[in-house]
């Protein structure tokens, strides 16, 4: 399900139209919608820099879109 939200601020970046990371205090953060969950899954990236949260933010997208694929729950394997 595409993200509802198309104006971002310059803190927020969307990440494949489903998933968005989030500068939250001097950390970057990770948020996508589990539609068949019911719930976001959330993940602190740990980092400062803009370049590396948007490629950790991808590489977690694929993990959670993989297991899901794989009939895994995101909160089963956390």
């Amino acid at each position: 399900m595409p993200l509802k939200k198309r104006a971002f601020s310059d803190d927020e970046i969307a990440i494949f139209d489903d998933a968005v990371i989030y500068k939250r205090g001097e950390y970057w953060h990770f948020r996508m919608w589990l539609a068949g969950e019911g719930k976001y899954a959330r993940k602190s990236l740990r980092t400062r820099s803009r370049s590396t949260a948007i490629e950790k933010g991808n590489e977690a997208y694929l993990e959670i879109y993989a297991n899901a694929k794989a009939g895994k729950t995101y909160f089963s394997i956390t």
